[in-house]
C-alpha cells in the first residue's frame, strides 16, 4: 500500500468523520439532547436522534470522498488498483470506528435519560425490529448498515461514473418496470420486511449481520472491477 495514497485517503477521512461529523455535528447534537432531556419534560412521543448525520456522512464519503481523491492520487503517481484498495481499507475501518463512537454517545444518552427518568425514545434502526437495548446488538446493527451504505452507494457511484446519466436512467427504469411487474403479478409476494419483524431479533442478529456484510463486500468487489481501469473523467450527462 502506497504511503502517500494512504495518507491522502486517511486525511480526507479524518476531516470528514473526525472534524466535520463528530466535532461539528454529532457532539453538539448529543449535548443538545442532553440539555433538552435534563431541563424539559419529554414524553414518550419524543424521539432523540443523533445517528442520522453519521449515515449521511458515510454516504457522502463513499461518493464525494473517492471523487475528490481519484484524480489527485492518479496525478501524484498512484495506480487505480492501489487507490481502490486503500479506499476500501480506510473506508471500512472508518465505518467501524465511527459507528462505535456513535454507539458510545447513544449509550451515554440512554443511560442519562434513564437516570433522569426521561421518557423520550432514542432513534435507532434496531428499534424497528426489537426495542430491547443492548450495546453490542445496537452496535452491530449500526456497523452493518454503515458498511451497507458505504458499499452500495460507492457501487452506485461507480456505475454512474462508467455508464453516464442517460444509461443509468434507462437501466433504473428497466429495473423499476421489472420489479413492478413481479410484485403485481404475484410472482414475488414474499415480504422480507414482514418476515424480519416477526423474528426474534437476538436470535437472528448474527445471521442478518453476516448476510448484509457479505453482500456489501460483494458490492465492493464489483466496484473494483468497474474502476480498476477507469478513465480519469466520468461519462458526461449526455452519455
Amino acid at each position: 500500500m502506497n504511503i502517500g495514497t494512504f495518507r491522502m485517503v486517511y486525511e480526507e477521512t479524518l476531516f470528514a468523520f473526525g472534524k466535520l461529523l463528530l466535532l461539528y455535528i454529532t457532539i453538539p447534537l448529543l449535548l443538545l439532547w442532553l440539555f433538552i432531556g435534563y431541563f424539559f419534560n419529554l414524553g414518550e412521543d419524543v424521539v432523540a436522534a443523533i445517528s442520522g448525520p453519521t449515515y449521511f456522512f458515510i454516504l457522502l464519503f463513499a461518493i464525494n470522498g473517492f471523487k475528490t481523491i481519484f484524480p489527485v492520487a492518479i496525478g501524484m503517481g498512484s495506480t487505480r488498483i492501489n487507490l481502490l484498495k486503500t479506499f476500501y481499507v480506510v473506508g471500512l475501518a472508518s465505518v467501524l470506528v465511527i459507528t462505535f463512537i456513535l454507539n458510545v454517545f447513544q449509550w451515554i444518552l440512554l443511560t442519562l435519560y434513564e437516570r433522569w427518568n426521561v421518557a423520550a425514545q432514542i432513534l435507532h434502526p434496531a428499534t424497528f425490529l426489537n426495542r430491547e437495548y443492548t450495546f453490542l446488538s445496537y452496535y452491530l446493527i449500526d456497523f452493518m448498515l454503515g458498511i451497507f451504505t458505504f458499499s452500495f452507494f460507492f457501487l452506485f457511484y461507480t456505475i454512474y461514473y462508467r455508464l453516464g446519466f442517460r444509461k443509468c436512467v434507462i437501466w433504473l427504469m428497466l429495473f423499476v418496470i421489472i420489479g413492478t411487474l413481479l410484485k403485481y403479478s404475484d410472482l414475488m409476494n414474499f415480504s422480507i420486511w414482514e418476515w424480519l419483524v416477526t423474528q426474534n431479533f437476538h436470535d437472528m442478529v448474527i445471521f442478518l449481520f453476516s448476510f448484509v456484510i457479505t453482500i456489501s463486500l460483494i458490492a465492493l468487489f464489483i466496484t473494483y472491477h468497474i474502476m480498476r481501469n477507469a478513465p480519469l473523467t466520468a461519462k458526461s450527462k449526455k452519455d
